[in-house]
């Protein structure tokens, strides 16, 4: 065993780099000791003359408690940190590595931060120049590395057979008690908080070759994420938790980002037309907004880093995002990175992910707050300006004063009071603490383990069937087209597809008890659930039965289609949940259209108030709902309003520029 060194006492500090371009690499001293202290020289190098292999990992604190040897003298890295060199560590020659946490000064003088401003900017190149990258997933337990391996073989061919062995394994480990009944081995894996951290992401999109490793083992990319997909997202392990699932969500995108970047720097610049380079960037632009929205589901201890964390990624493809700069409030470092957004793609695509239930009263209305955690509201498909983008002039005074965004557009709607009009409900049951449905005898579990996911479910059947019964009794709100048609407008929150036989089958079994369809079980399973007598008992309303009986038949899978069995309540349900991701935290919404005065039945956010304007702003897909405030207006979210979703109302032979207005958002 070799001799343990002793660790030294004066503390490292980092010597200023001396150029732009400049690095440093970490030289990790060798051993054939695991157990021996770390030691490791720092030295500067160019970053476009260097060799080296870069280590993506998650921090796991904020500051480092592990002494280690660095250029004679000690540097407190973290625990995970200390890990991975540790197991990294060669046993007969230096290994020479590029470690976030010690190559970049982590100090808070002003020279260390304006350094690391600059450093951080050039991390996604960092990641391309390095020979190889590794991805830490800890140093595992007892079974790990054999769980690796087999990932490995799944990966390089998915197949039945590595499928068998891996349900074989997990027999193993629960007979050995190291498994519970209803979990597999890969949650060992796939909830590790690397593939939900932020800074993570870079080191799997840009590096050349890239590697998983975890404890001794290690996969390549590549066949780790084609592993992982196979095994969950083709729903061969079922008994994966909801973080699992997460983490196949973030190898998800580092892929498509990992494969967009490759295909962007590896095209052939040939000429275009004007059409052509249009397309390129409507592409470009859905894709990048897209990515931005999945950045919240993303975790990053400093907010910031919600745009820092992908800053080199962003700027490579030619959107003009600020220096970095943790100097500058959060507020405005999403406000900077949202106008950079506006400005790059001519659109206000990112405005989408400022609609939220809950805002930051600290950032302007039509900001976006990445970091909130919650899921954003779902914004409406649709050409509302007929493909409109943001004029250069209007662009060149997009946002003149912090706060402020300055955009042309005009008014074509207010939103009128909606209980005036109609006795039924306006807000979509989202949360389940917002449901009234009353309470279920004991019996109502055998079908449904979560009773207050059954209550929600009753309570949208409920909304569902009620609108349609409105279009039906109110065709003016039709617009001449067929109840079936509108209906599948406002629920699918688009008007490009035409409604399928699932659809009307499940129309027809809105209407019950005049539906074609026999739901005899579940009306009988809920006359069990029913309170026999007491305050519950009046509670349960005609309606609100129907409502429950329609979904105890679709959840058990017994509905009867004329002696015959019915097999497409599956594939109700799913479109059911499809529908409510659609209209999670929105209200129905009358408009009063101002060019025909005429009233539409239409959607927005639920926060959404009587007197509020439907506006068609430049740039925007969708029509939006503004508040005024004094001289400026309060952006409160994207509206779906079917007759003017396809840009009727945004130009005609007699109203074309002239009647646009500026509007500041605030």
């Amino acid at each position: 065993m070799a001799e343990r060194s002793t660790m030294p006492q004066a503390t490292f500090h980092h010597r200023q780099l001396s150029s732009p371009r400049s690095i440093r690499l970490l030289a990790l001293s060798p051993s054939p000791d695991f157990d021996a202290s770390l030691e490791a020289t720092l030295a500067e190098v160019d970053l476009d003359n260097s060799n080296y292999e870069a280590v993506s990992y998650v921090w796991g604190s904020r500051v480092g408690t592990e002494p280690f040897a660095c250029d004679g003298k000690v540097l407190l890295i973290t625990p995970n940190c200390e890990s991975a060199l540790r197991h990294l560590r060669l046993k007969d020659k230096r290994r020479t590595l590029w470690v976030d946490a010690i190559c970049i000064d982590q100090e808070e003088g002003e020279i260390s931060v304006k350094e690391r401003n600059s450093q951080v900017a050039l991390m996604g190149e960092i990641y391309a120049k390095a020979s190889h990258t590794i991805c830490w997933l800890g140093q595992g337990n007892e079974f790990t590395n054999e769980l690796m391996q087999l990932l490995r073989q799944i990966g390089t061919c998915p197949s039945q057979r590595g499928l068998k062995k891996l349900l074989l394994f997990d027999k193993r480990l629960r007979e050995q008690g190291h498994l519970d009944v209803d979990s597999s081995s890969l949650g060992y894996i796939l909830c590790h908080p690397w593939h939900s951290r932020i800074w993570t992401v870079q080191g799997a999109v840009y590096s050349q070759d890239c590697s998983v490793v975890c404890g001794s083992t290690s996969v390549r990319w590549d066949d780790y994420s084609k592993a992982a997909k196979f095994l969950v997202f083709d729903n061969f392990i079922e008994q994966v938790d909801q973080q699992a699932h997460k983490s196949l969500v973030g190898i998800d995108v580092r892929n498509v980002l990992r494969d967009y970047i490759r295909e962007v720097s590896s095209s052939p610049k040939i000429a275009s037309t004007p059409e052509d380079d249009e397309d390129e960037l409507d592409r470009r632009v859905v894709f990048l907004s897209s990515c931005l929205t999945d950045v919240n589901q993303f975790q990053a201890t400093e907010p910031r880093d919600k745009i820092y964390g992908l800053h080199a990624l962003y700027t490579s493809l030619g959107i003009p995002l600020s220096e970095v700069d943790y100097g500058k409030s959060i507020a405005r470092v999403y406000e900077e990175a949202a106008v950079a957004m506006v400005c790059w793609s001519g659109t206000l695509k990112v405005l989408g992910d400022a609609c939220r239930i809950h805002r930051d009263g600290s950032f302007p209305s039509w900001v976006p707050n990445w970091s909130d955690g919650n899921m954003k509201i779902s914004t409406p498909s649709g050409n509302a300006t007929a493909g409109s983008r943001i004029s250069k002039s209007s662009l060149a005074a997009l946002n003149p004063i912090q706060g402020e965004l300055h955009i042309r557009g005009k008014i074509i709607g207010t939103v009128e009071a909606w209980t005036k009009h109609f006795t039924i409900t306006s807000a979509f049951p989202t949360h389940s603490e917002q449901c009234d449905i009353p309470t279920f005898s004991e019996k109502a579990t055998d079908l449904i383990g979560d009773e207050e996911t059954l209550r929600l479910w009753i309570d949208k059947t409920r909304f569902f069937r009620q609108l349609y019964a409105l279009l039906q009794t109110n065709p003016t709100y039709c617009d001449g087209s067929e109840p079936e048609d509108i209906a599948y407008d406002l629920f699918k929150q688009e008007r490009y597809s035409e409604p399928d036989d699932i659809f009307a089958a499940w129309l027809d079994i809105l209407q019950y008890p005049k539906s074609k369809f026999d739901l005899t079980f579940g009306k009988d399973l809920v006359e069990k659930w029913k309170p026999a007598t007491g305050s519950g008992a009046k509670l349960w309303t005609e309606e609100l039965t129907n409502c429950a009986v329609i979904m105890a038949s679709l959840i058990s899978n017994k509905v009867g289609d004329q002696g015959r069995a019915f097999d497409d309540s599956p594939d109700i349900l799913e479109m059911i949940n499809q529908f409510s991701t659609n209209l999670a935290d929105k209200a129905l919404i009358l408009a009063r259209l101002h060019l025909n005065d005429k009233m539409a039945l239409g959607t927005s956010i639920s926060s959404t108030k009587l007197g509020d304007l439907i506006v068609l702003l430049e740039g925007a897909d969708w029509p939006i709902v503004l508040r005024r405030t004094h001289s400026r207006w309060s952006f409160i979210g994207p509206a779906f309003v079917a007759e003017i979703m396809d840009g009727e109302t945004w130009s005609d032979e007699s109203e074309k520029l002239g009647s646009m207005s500026n509007f500041v958002l605030a």
